[in-house]
């Protein structure tokens, strides 16, 4: 089930708010930004990068973080991107703020090396 309006305008903010403050300087993030997009219940972060050989303005997206809340369970499931292009269970938090300190923390280098 996906976010009410009400959920997902506070996880938006708060999403919005954590991507901000990780983002690099201004004048890099045409050669590198972080981005992140809300589906139902799961909030994708990951790194925006200009095609190589591509045609101008053509970007790809290398998701590495996946935040998805259980309501039933009322926890939030922090993921990581394995190499093998398959998400894997990083930890399981009690709420957005500490999954998004995770993925901040980094400490074993899973989302953004």
């Amino acid at each position: 089930m996906a976010f009410n309006d009400l959920e997902y305008h506070a996880v938006k903010k708060e999403v919005e708010a954590f991507v901000e403050s990780i983002r690099p300087p201004a004048h890099v993030r045409n050669e590198l930004d972080i981005v992140f997009t809300i589906d139902d219940q799961s909030i994708e972060i990951g790194e925006k990068r200009p095609v190589w050989r591509g045609e101008p303005g053509e970007f790809s997206v290398l998701t590495s973080a996946k935040i998805t809340y259980v309501r039933t369970q009322k926890v939030w499931n922090l993921y990581w991107m394995r190499a093998s292009e398959k998400w894997e269970l990083y930890s399981e938090e009690r709420t957005l703020a500490v999954a998004l300190n995770q993925v901040r923390d980094d400490i074993h280098s899973c989302f953004f090396g």
